[in-house]
């Protein structure tokens, strides 16, 4: 399977582990960081336990992919998410929580924490941010009506990597676009692209090429790969075979309808049924082949309620 990818997809997040989260390469997490969180400049920063135990036994623990410590002592939790989930902002707020509540010991008179930020790399858009182009989003606590910021100690920033569509002559040495660009094609890549001049992008390309990995590491690695190209060549495939077969019945029926009310209205009321009916019948074949139900309900556009 080496012939068939030279490096390691970074969007998986043992890759984005590997590559940005070992103490070797710390300065590579840094220079990301400093990239992308605007209002301080991170010296230095310790990997932390990423598992967090909830208080209550009842309630969920949070187990992050990336959890970190700068030299400052602000918290900073990194997620890579490929596959889109029904309330993701909510598990995000969520996971912040651990953060404020761990600094605050029993006993102190006062509740001060440092500044907690959690950075979500999403492969997909989240529906918060719908009509905003802009990859990088920052959200804090504002006052609604002055705009005032209520505090600096909580931060999230979505990392939107649908959005990012510039090609690597438009990158003008811009480090966070280069990341951007690699963490979205790394996988599709055999070299080095000569537009990424940074020294840090010499590192991720090092540590990303397969044949530098050991061996259980490049298996493991080489089979999520394969699987995830398969599953999306599989879903993208049963996609347009509903379009192109409720294109196929709906053109029948409009045909039918429309000498009776109209061929215009009835071409397209039957197109509309027919790929609502296909979708649906592809649907339910992804879902009992085991597929994700949250992924096959985006893809065909079907809702659960017609299941």
């Amino acid at each position: 399977m080496l012939h068939e990818f030279k490096y390691a997809d970074l969007l998986d997040d043992d890759v984005f582990k590997l590559v940005f989260g070992q103490e070797s390469s710390k300065d590579v997490m840094i220079e990301f960081l400093n990239q992308v969180i605007d209002d301080r400049n991170i010296v230095d920063l310790d990997f932390m336990d990423k598992e967090m135990k909830s208080v209550d036994r009842d309630k969920k623990d949070s187990v992050y992919d990336m959890f970190c410590k700068t030299d400052d002592g602000s918290r900073i939790v990194v997620e890579v998410q490929r596959r889109k989930q029904a309330s993701y902002v909510e598990r995000t707020i969520y996971y912040s929580t651990f953060q404020v509540r761990n600094q605050v010991d029993a006993g102190r008179a006062d509740y001060a924490f440092c500044p907690v930020y959690v950075i979500n790399i999403l492969d997909f858009n989240i529906e918060e941010n719908r009509g905003n182009p802009e990859v990088k989003t920052v959200y804090r606590l504002y006052e609604e009506n002055t705009h005032v910021l209520l505090t600096d100690k909580l931060t999230f920033i979505f990392l939107e990597l649908n959005k990012f569509r510039k090609r690597l002559e438009e990158l003008d040495d811009n480090v966070l676009e280069g990341m951007y660009f690699c963490l979205k094609n790394m996988a599709r890549l055999d070299s080095c692209p000569e537009a990424l001049t940074h020294d840090v992008f010499k590192k991720i390309f090092d540590i990303s090429e397969l044949v530098n990995m050991d061996e259980d590491t490049r298996s493991k690695v080489l089979i999520k790969m394969t699987t995830e190209r398969d599953l999306r060549n599989q879903m993208a495939y049963a996609k347009q075979e509903a379009i192109e077969e409720g294109r196929a019945e709906g053109r029948a029926e409009g045909l039918a309808e429309g000498r009776a009310e109209g061929r215009a209205e009835g071409r397209a009321e039957g197109l509309a049924e027919g790929r609502k009916e296909r979708s649906i019948e592809i649907a339910r074949k992804l879902l009992a082949a085991g597929y994700p139900k949250e992924e096959v309900l985006e893809l065909t556009g079907v809702e659960v309620e017609e299941l």
